[in-house]
Protein backbone atom coordinates (compact mmCIF):
# COMPACT_ATOMS: atom_id res chain seq x y z
CA UNK A 1 0.00 0.00 0.00
CA UNK A 2 2.79 2.11 0.72
CA UNK A 3 4.58 1.63 -2.64
CA UNK A 4 1.28 3.32 -4.28
CA UNK A 5 1.05 5.92 -2.27
CA UNK A 6 4.32 6.52 -2.78
CA UNK A 7 4.39 6.24 -6.68
CA UNK A 8 0.86 8.34 -6.39
CA UNK A 9 2.93 11.25 -4.54
CA UNK A 10 5.66 10.62 -7.33
CA UNK A 11 3.76 11.03 -10.04
CA UNK A 12 1.87 13.92 -8.51
CA UNK A 13 5.11 15.75 -8.21
CA UNK A 14 6.20 15.30 -11.81
CA UNK A 15 2.88 16.55 -13.25
CA UNK A 16 3.28 19.20 -11.04
CA UNK A 17 6.84 20.20 -12.27
CA UNK A 18 5.67 20.19 -15.99
CA UNK A 19 2.72 21.98 -14.96
CA UNK A 20 4.98 25.28 -13.62
CA UNK A 21 7.78 24.38 -16.39
CA UNK A 22 4.42 25.28 -19.14
CA UNK A 23 3.39 27.62 -16.94
CA UNK A 24 6.61 29.46 -16.78
CA UNK A 25 7.66 29.49 -20.74
CA UNK A 26 4.07 30.80 -21.23
CA UNK A 27 4.52 33.47 -18.94
CA UNK A 28 7.60 34.24 -20.26
CA UNK A 29 6.16 34.26 -23.92
CA UNK A 30 3.94 37.31 -23.05
CA UNK A 31 7.18 39.38 -21.68
CA UNK A 32 8.83 38.08 -24.96
CA UNK A 33 6.54 40.12 -26.82
CA UNK A 34 7.68 43.35 -25.10
CA UNK A 35 9.06 46.35 -27.27
CA UNK A 36 11.53 47.27 -24.44
CA UNK A 37 14.75 46.21 -24.30
CA UNK A 38 15.13 45.47 -20.41
CA UNK A 39 11.81 43.02 -20.78
CA UNK A 40 13.46 41.16 -23.65
CA UNK A 41 16.42 40.46 -21.48
CA UNK A 42 14.41 39.54 -18.54
CA UNK A 43 12.33 36.59 -20.76
CA UNK A 44 15.50 35.93 -22.01
CA UNK A 45 17.40 35.05 -18.73
CA UNK A 46 14.19 33.81 -17.22
CA UNK A 47 13.66 31.18 -20.37
CA UNK A 48 16.81 29.41 -19.90
CA UNK A 49 15.90 27.10 -17.16
CA UNK A 50 13.12 25.67 -19.45
CA UNK A 51 15.54 24.96 -22.05
CA UNK A 52 17.15 22.20 -20.24
CA UNK A 53 14.52 20.94 -18.08
CA UNK A 54 13.23 17.98 -19.10
CA UNK A 55 9.96 18.95 -19.25
CA UNK A 56 10.23 21.86 -21.59
CA UNK A 57 13.90 21.06 -22.93
CA UNK A 58 12.02 19.66 -26.27
CA UNK A 59 9.14 21.50 -26.43
CA UNK A 60 9.00 23.85 -29.65
CA UNK A 61 7.23 26.79 -27.77
CA UNK A 62 10.14 27.13 -25.06
CA UNK A 63 13.23 27.68 -27.74
CA UNK A 64 11.02 29.44 -29.94
CA UNK A 65 10.59 32.22 -27.32
CA UNK A 66 14.42 32.23 -26.47
CA UNK A 67 14.50 33.29 -30.00
CA UNK A 68 12.12 36.02 -30.25
CA UNK A 69 13.47 37.43 -27.24
CA UNK A 70 16.91 36.89 -28.47
CA UNK A 71 16.17 38.62 -31.88
CA UNK A 72 13.90 41.36 -30.05
CA UNK A 73 17.05 42.71 -28.78
CA UNK A 74 18.90 42.56 -31.45
CA UNK A 75 16.38 44.28 -33.85
CA UNK A 76 16.38 47.01 -30.58
CA UNK A 77 20.18 48.00 -30.56
CA UNK A 78 20.25 47.60 -34.57
CA UNK A 79 17.70 50.58 -34.97
CA UNK A 80 19.47 52.34 -31.97
CA UNK A 81 23.27 51.67 -33.87
CA UNK A 82 21.14 52.92 -37.08
CA UNK A 83 20.49 56.39 -35.06
CA UNK A 84 23.91 56.65 -34.45
CA UNK A 85 23.38 55.76 -30.96
CA UNK A 86 26.13 53.90 -28.75
CA UNK A 87 25.08 49.91 -28.47
CA UNK A 88 27.18 47.10 -26.88
CA UNK A 89 28.54 45.30 -29.94
CA UNK A 90 29.68 42.35 -28.10
CA UNK A 91 26.02 41.95 -26.85
CA UNK A 92 24.51 42.25 -30.23
CA UNK A 93 26.44 39.56 -31.92
CA UNK A 94 25.79 37.21 -28.97
CA UNK A 95 22.24 37.82 -29.15
CA UNK A 96 21.78 37.36 -32.83
CA UNK A 97 24.10 34.09 -32.62
CA UNK A 98 21.52 32.92 -29.93
CA UNK A 99 18.68 33.71 -31.83
CA UNK A 100 19.56 31.34 -34.91
CA UNK A 101 20.72 28.98 -32.40
CA UNK A 102 17.36 28.87 -30.36
CA UNK A 103 15.04 29.21 -33.59
CA UNK A 104 17.03 26.53 -35.32
CA UNK A 105 16.51 24.14 -32.62
CA UNK A 106 12.71 25.29 -32.11
CA UNK A 107 11.87 24.52 -36.32
CA UNK A 108 12.53 20.90 -36.27
CA UNK A 109 10.46 20.36 -32.88
CA UNK A 110 7.62 22.87 -34.02
CA UNK A 111 6.81 20.12 -37.17
CA UNK A 112 4.88 17.55 -35.41
CA UNK A 113 3.16 14.33 -37.39
CA UNK A 114 -0.53 14.62 -36.99
CA UNK A 115 -2.00 11.32 -35.96
CA UNK A 116 -5.34 9.69 -35.99
CA UNK A 117 -7.59 8.23 -33.59
CA UNK A 118 -5.28 4.73 -33.61
CA UNK A 119 -2.15 6.55 -33.14
CA UNK A 120 -1.47 5.95 -36.96
CA UNK A 121 0.05 9.06 -39.10
CA UNK A 122 -2.45 11.63 -41.18
CA UNK A 123 -1.19 10.85 -44.67
CA UNK A 124 -1.05 13.53 -47.20
CA UNK A 125 -2.28 13.22 -51.06
CA UNK A 126 1.34 12.08 -51.78
CA UNK A 127 0.93 9.46 -49.13
CA UNK A 128 3.36 11.60 -47.23
CA UNK A 129 3.06 12.20 -42.68
CA UNK A 130 1.07 15.30 -42.57
CA UNK A 131 3.25 17.82 -40.58
CA UNK A 132 1.22 20.07 -38.49
CA UNK A 133 3.02 23.17 -37.01
CA UNK A 134 2.41 26.04 -34.43
CA UNK A 135 5.38 28.33 -34.53
CA UNK A 136 6.91 28.10 -37.62
CA UNK A 137 4.78 30.51 -39.64
CA UNK A 138 7.13 33.33 -37.20
CA UNK A 139 10.07 31.28 -37.14
CA UNK A 140 10.82 31.15 -40.69
CA UNK A 141 10.93 34.88 -41.48
CA UNK A 142 13.09 35.70 -38.16
CA UNK A 143 15.91 33.44 -39.65
CA UNK A 144 15.45 34.32 -43.51
CA UNK A 145 14.94 37.99 -41.89
CA UNK A 146 18.01 38.00 -40.23
CA UNK A 147 20.50 35.98 -42.52
CA UNK A 148 22.25 39.37 -44.26
CA UNK A 149 22.77 40.30 -40.37
CA UNK A 150 24.62 36.78 -39.44
CA UNK A 151 26.86 37.58 -42.66
CA UNK A 152 28.11 40.88 -40.94
CA UNK A 153 29.20 39.01 -37.98
CA UNK A 154 31.02 36.66 -40.21
CA UNK A 155 32.67 39.32 -42.15
CA UNK A 156 33.58 41.30 -39.23
CA UNK A 157 35.17 37.72 -37.48
CA UNK A 158 37.02 37.14 -40.11
CA UNK A 159 38.52 40.36 -40.05
CA UNK A 160 39.43 40.43 -36.68
CA UNK A 161 40.26 36.47 -37.09
CA UNK A 162 37.86 35.31 -34.47
CA UNK A 163 37.63 32.03 -36.41
CA UNK A 164 35.29 30.43 -33.89
CA UNK A 165 32.33 32.95 -34.41
CA UNK A 166 33.27 33.49 -38.27
CA UNK A 167 33.06 30.01 -38.26
CA UNK A 168 29.41 29.82 -36.78
CA UNK A 169 28.18 32.50 -38.55
CA UNK A 170 28.65 31.45 -42.38
CA UNK A 171 27.49 28.52 -41.30
CA UNK A 172 24.09 29.53 -40.16
CA UNK A 173 24.16 32.37 -43.30
CA UNK A 174 24.97 29.15 -45.65
CA UNK A 175 22.70 26.85 -44.16
CA UNK A 176 19.45 29.03 -43.81
CA UNK A 177 20.03 30.81 -47.41
CA UNK A 178 20.08 27.26 -49.25
CA UNK A 179 17.30 26.06 -46.97
CA UNK A 180 14.04 24.41 -48.52
CA UNK A 181 11.56 27.11 -46.67
CA UNK A 182 14.19 30.16 -47.84
CA UNK A 183 13.50 29.28 -51.32
CA UNK A 184 9.90 28.95 -50.82
CA UNK A 185 10.36 32.53 -49.45
CA UNK A 186 11.90 33.74 -52.86
CA UNK A 187 15.34 33.83 -51.26
CA UNK A 188 17.66 33.24 -53.86
CA UNK A 189 21.74 33.21 -53.47
CA UNK A 190 23.46 32.61 -55.98
CA UNK A 191 25.90 29.79 -56.42
CA UNK A 192 28.85 32.15 -56.74
CA UNK A 193 28.08 33.65 -53.25
CA UNK A 194 26.95 30.50 -51.37
CA UNK A 195 30.52 29.20 -52.35
CA UNK A 196 32.49 31.97 -51.29
CA UNK A 197 30.46 31.32 -47.96
CA UNK A 198 31.35 28.05 -47.57
CA UNK A 199 34.97 28.61 -48.39
CA UNK A 200 34.74 31.29 -45.84
CA UNK A 201 33.52 28.95 -43.15
CA UNK A 202 35.75 26.24 -44.03
CA UNK A 203 38.66 28.76 -43.79
CA UNK A 204 37.78 29.30 -40.04
CA UNK A 205 37.14 25.92 -38.94
CA UNK A 206 40.84 25.28 -40.78
CA UNK A 207 42.52 27.94 -38.85
CA UNK A 208 40.19 26.64 -35.59
CA UNK A 209 42.16 22.82 -36.96
CA UNK A 210 38.23 21.46 -36.94
CA UNK A 211 39.96 19.67 -40.03
CA UNK A 212 36.90 17.45 -41.10
CA UNK A 213 34.19 20.26 -40.70
CA UNK A 214 36.69 22.08 -42.76
CA UNK A 215 37.12 19.76 -45.35
CA UNK A 216 33.06 18.89 -45.36
CA UNK A 217 33.03 23.32 -45.67
CA UNK A 218 35.41 23.41 -48.62
CA UNK A 219 34.20 20.97 -50.43
CA UNK A 220 30.80 22.35 -50.58
CA UNK A 221 32.56 24.97 -52.00
CA UNK A 222 33.80 23.49 -54.42
CA UNK A 223 30.69 21.81 -55.47
CA UNK A 224 29.52 24.76 -55.84
CA UNK A 225 31.72 25.35 -58.39
CA UNK A 226 34.23 27.80 -55.99
CA UNK A 227 38.22 28.18 -57.08
CA UNK A 228 39.65 30.73 -55.64
CA UNK A 229 42.22 31.24 -52.41
CA UNK A 230 44.03 27.80 -53.00
CA UNK A 231 40.82 25.75 -52.25
CA UNK A 232 42.28 22.87 -53.66
CA UNK A 233 45.25 22.95 -51.55
CA UNK A 234 42.96 23.67 -48.34
CA UNK A 235 40.81 20.85 -49.20
CA UNK A 236 43.18 18.41 -49.81
CA UNK A 237 45.24 19.80 -46.58
CA UNK A 238 42.43 19.24 -44.59
CA UNK A 239 41.91 15.76 -45.20
CA UNK A 240 45.55 14.82 -44.40
CA UNK A 241 45.62 17.08 -41.28
CA UNK A 242 42.22 14.72 -40.48
CA UNK A 243 43.63 11.53 -41.90
CA UNK A 244 46.87 12.12 -39.36
CA UNK A 245 44.73 12.25 -35.99
CA UNK A 246 43.98 8.66 -37.33
CA UNK A 247 47.36 7.86 -37.91
CA UNK A 248 48.46 9.41 -34.92
CA UNK A 249 46.25 6.14 -33.31
CA UNK A 250 47.39 4.05 -35.32
CA UNK A 251 43.94 3.69 -36.98
CA UNK A 252 44.93 2.47 -40.34
CA UNK A 253 41.15 1.05 -41.14
CA UNK A 254 39.58 4.30 -40.60
CA UNK A 255 42.45 6.54 -42.20
CA UNK A 256 42.20 3.85 -45.22
CA UNK A 257 37.85 4.59 -45.46
CA UNK A 258 38.18 8.19 -44.55
CA UNK A 259 40.40 8.50 -47.92
CA UNK A 260 38.70 5.87 -50.14
CA UNK A 261 35.70 7.57 -49.63
CA UNK A 262 37.43 11.30 -50.59
CA UNK A 263 38.71 9.21 -53.86
CA UNK A 264 35.29 8.64 -54.80
CA UNK A 265 34.66 11.63 -55.44
CA UNK A 266 37.94 12.74 -56.99
CA UNK A 267 39.59 10.39 -59.18
CA UNK A 268 41.82 13.02 -60.40
CA UNK A 269 43.12 14.16 -57.31
CA UNK A 270 47.15 13.73 -57.41
CA UNK A 271 47.33 14.97 -53.48
CA UNK A 272 44.65 12.27 -52.60
CA UNK A 273 46.70 9.30 -53.93
CA UNK A 274 49.85 10.73 -52.50
CA UNK A 275 47.80 10.44 -48.98
CA UNK A 276 46.72 6.87 -49.95
CA UNK A 277 50.12 5.92 -50.67
CA UNK A 278 51.28 7.47 -47.33
CA UNK A 279 48.69 5.63 -45.54
CA UNK A 280 49.24 2.32 -47.31
CA UNK A 281 52.84 2.57 -46.97
CA UNK A 282 52.55 2.81 -42.92
CA UNK A 283 50.00 0.07 -42.90
CA UNK A 284 51.46 -2.44 -45.70
CA UNK A 285 55.22 -1.09 -46.67
CA UNK A 286 56.37 0.45 -49.41
CA UNK A 287 55.72 -2.11 -52.28
CA UNK A 288 52.02 -2.05 -51.27
CA UNK A 289 52.37 2.57 -51.45
CA UNK A 290 54.58 2.47 -54.77
CA UNK A 291 51.02 2.28 -57.54
CA UNK A 292 49.56 5.21 -55.36
CA UNK A 293 52.24 7.22 -55.50
CA UNK A 294 53.00 6.90 -59.11
CA UNK A 295 49.24 7.56 -60.01
CA UNK A 296 50.14 10.54 -58.35
CA UNK A 297 52.39 11.69 -60.31
CA UNK A 298 50.20 10.84 -63.75
CA UNK A 299 47.74 13.29 -62.57
CA UNK A 300 49.34 15.74 -62.02
CA UNK A 301 53.07 16.41 -63.73
CA UNK A 302 54.01 19.36 -61.58
CA UNK A 303 53.08 17.62 -58.20
CA UNK A 304 56.49 17.34 -56.26
CA UNK A 305 55.46 15.33 -53.45
CA UNK A 306 54.36 12.73 -55.55
CA UNK A 307 57.68 12.68 -57.90
CA UNK A 308 59.56 11.99 -54.41
CA UNK A 309 57.67 9.74 -52.61
CA UNK A 310 57.87 7.33 -55.57
CA UNK A 311 61.16 7.60 -56.01
CA UNK A 312 62.32 7.42 -52.42
CA UNK A 313 59.87 4.05 -52.39
CA UNK A 314 61.84 3.11 -54.95
CA UNK A 315 65.03 3.94 -53.14
CA UNK A 316 63.94 2.39 -49.90
CA UNK A 317 63.11 -1.02 -52.18
CA UNK A 318 66.87 -1.25 -53.33
CA UNK A 319 68.28 -0.80 -49.80
CA UNK A 320 66.01 -3.57 -48.61
CA UNK A 321 67.64 -5.65 -51.48
CA UNK A 322 71.13 -4.89 -49.98
CA UNK A 323 70.15 -5.27 -46.53
CA UNK A 324 68.75 -8.81 -47.54
CA UNK A 325 72.08 -9.61 -48.76
CA UNK A 326 74.69 -8.33 -46.59
CA UNK A 327 77.76 -10.33 -47.93
CA UNK A 328 76.76 -10.29 -51.94
CA UNK A 329 79.15 -7.84 -53.82
CA UNK A 330 78.12 -4.88 -56.04
CA UNK A 331 78.88 -7.20 -58.83
CA UNK A 332 76.39 -9.50 -57.49
CA UNK A 333 73.22 -6.93 -56.78
CA UNK A 334 73.93 -5.28 -59.64
CA UNK A 335 71.32 -6.74 -62.07
CA UNK A 336 68.85 -6.28 -59.06
CA UNK A 337 69.69 -2.93 -58.59
CA UNK A 338 70.66 -0.94 -61.44
CA UNK A 339 66.84 -1.73 -62.54
CA UNK A 340 65.38 -0.12 -59.81
CA UNK A 341 67.79 2.99 -59.27
CA UNK A 342 67.17 3.88 -63.19
CA UNK A 343 63.63 4.30 -62.73
CA UNK A 344 63.83 6.03 -59.58
CA UNK A 345 66.07 8.72 -60.73
CA UNK A 346 63.55 10.31 -63.53
CA UNK A 347 61.15 10.84 -60.44
CA UNK A 348 63.68 12.35 -58.38
CA UNK A 349 64.87 14.65 -61.13
CA UNK A 350 61.69 16.01 -61.81
CA UNK A 351 61.10 16.61 -58.47
CA UNK A 352 64.64 18.91 -58.04
CA UNK A 353 63.11 20.47 -61.55
CA UNK A 354 60.01 21.32 -59.55
CA UNK A 355 61.39 21.73 -56.36
CA UNK A 356 64.73 22.93 -56.63
CA UNK A 357 65.30 22.94 -52.74
CA UNK A 358 64.06 19.72 -51.85
CA UNK A 359 66.95 18.92 -50.08
CA UNK A 360 65.81 15.30 -49.12
CA UNK A 361 65.43 14.77 -53.23
CA UNK A 362 68.89 15.57 -53.50
CA UNK A 363 71.01 13.43 -51.27
CA UNK A 364 68.65 9.91 -52.44
CA UNK A 365 69.85 11.20 -55.66
CA UNK A 366 73.15 11.67 -54.65
CA UNK A 367 73.52 8.33 -53.14
CA UNK A 368 72.05 6.44 -56.34
CA UNK A 369 74.28 8.29 -58.55
CA UNK A 370 77.18 6.93 -55.80
CA UNK A 371 76.25 3.72 -55.49
CA UNK A 372 75.67 3.69 -59.42
CA UNK A 373 79.33 4.69 -59.60
CA UNK A 374 80.61 2.08 -57.58
CA UNK A 375 78.64 -0.70 -59.34
CA UNK A 376 80.51 0.68 -62.67
CA UNK A 377 77.19 2.30 -64.15
CA UNK A 378 77.91 6.08 -65.29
Amino acid sequence: MKKVILFAACASLMASSAVAQMSLVKDVAKLASSSKVEDLQTALDKIQPALTNPETKNDAQAWFVAGKAAFGIYDKMFASKSLGQQVDAALMENVLTKGFDYLQKALPLDSVKETNKDGSFKLDKNGQPKIKTKFSKDIIPMLTGHITDIATIGNDALGTENWATAASAFGKYADIASSAFAKEQGIMVADSIMGQVRFFQGYSQYNLKEFLNAYDSFSKARKLGYTDNNIVEFTTSSLANHVQSFIDKQDYASANAFVDNALAGEQNNATLFDIKGFVTELQSGVDAALPFYKKATQLDNNYANGFFDAGRCLYLQANQIIEDNPTATNAQLKDKLVPIYNEAKPFLERTLAIDPNNTKAKQVLDDINYKLELMGVK
